[in-house]
């Protein structure tokens, strides 16, 4: 199924839950809540399957490895210093928009951690913290270990298993949306809206810059490795198409790279009290592998903005891959 295909199918299944809700025929519960946990968990481990299964991962490791590892950290840290960066700015267009739109409930833009305990010792806060990130990992890496030694099979190496899973969770979230309607008008509205891809792109390719240390890599290249926004079943086809078949293999471990650091980082990032960082880091996967864990960390309110910045990023992908390779390669 064509990119614009699966898109359509993941909206649709969206869009049916929220109104499937918002018409009384169903409604959130602690069974839907636990439903979505054990999808969430299921896709994390189906994700680390598949990594195991692919022989092209298995076999690029010794050569594009560190590559890789080292462009999915700098865009991935490039992306949250950025919307971080722009704090101030985001507060500005909160106020503007309260303004505008009095029914707009700032705690559900800014927030305080809430697993914040003054009273514990720090030890005890640090392992709190990072309880829910480590647990997320578990999973990958018993799915990664699962797929290595389980003989190849194409329904767990093609995604399919994974695809599945993935329309379950969008349909769930439609129905624990529907619960905050009032809340979704207004987010629609907001300028922000725009302005998220925007820092996500200026932040991503900034940091992928950081590749450029690595012997070989142009600032051509090193902007190619980025423009992925996390999209590896596309940039890295386009720079092998290219000529580039291990910068190619590179990009395609990047970016996978880069949507599991965004799984483990998103209920981290929750600590900077501003939802951008969190959607920024997931890049294009915002839209759809992502979404769970950020409408999990953030709520139903973070889902318009997160779907629009995966949408905004993946039209993107395919002209600024081929414009960072072709008109900056040297």
């Amino acid at each position: 199924m064509s990119i614009i295909g699966s898109l359509f199918v993941l909206l649709l299944l969206l869009m049916a839950g929220y109104a499937l809700s918002r018409i009384g025929i169903l409604s959130w519960s602690g069974a839907w809540d636990v439903v979505f946990k054990i999808s969430l968990y299921s896709l994390l481990c189906s994700m680390g399957i598949r990594l195991g299964q692919s022989s092209t991962v298995l076999e690029s490791l010794p050569q594009t490895g560190l590559l890789a590892l080292i462009a999915s950290l700098g865009t991935s840290a490039g992306t949250v210093l950025a919307h971080i960066l722009c704090i101030p700015l985001y507060r500005r267009f909160d106020r503007l928009h309260t303004t505008s739109s009095p029914v707009v409930n700032p705690h559900q833009t800014e927030i305080k951690p809430p697993l914040s305990r003054a009273a514990e010792p720090g030890i005890m806060t640090l392992l709190r913290r990072f309880s829910l990130p480590a647990i997320l990992f578990c999973f990958v890496l018993g799915g990664f270990f699962a797929g290595y030694v389980l003989p190849e099979t194409p329904l767990l190496r093609d995604g399919s298993v994974s695809m599945w899973i993935l329309y379950v969770l969008l349909f769930i979230i439609g129905i624990q949306t529907a619960d905050s309607h009032e809340q979704l008008v207004s987010v629609l509205v907001n300028p922000v809206l725009l302005l998220i891809p925007l820092v996500t792109i200026m932040g991503s390719l900034s940091g992928s810059l950081v590749c450029m240390f690595f012997p070989g890599i142009t600032p051509g290249k090193a902007l190619a490795l980025g423009a992925g926004f996390g999209w590896y079943s596309l940039s890295g086809v386009i720079i092998t198409d290219m000529g580039e078949p291990l910068l190619g293999a590179a990009a395609f471990l990047a970016n996978i790279l880069r949507e599991t650091i965004a799984f483990l980082a998103v209920p981290v990032l929750v600590y900077t009290r501003r939802r951008e960082s969190g959607i920024g880091i997931c890049g294009a996967t915002s839209m759809d592998v992502t979404l769970p864990v950020l409408e999990s960390t953030w709520g139903p309110t973070i889902v318009p903005l997160a779907v629009a910045h995966g949408v905004i990023l993946s039209f993107l992908v395919p002209f600024l891959v081929p414009l960072c390779m072709s008109f900056l390669y040297n």
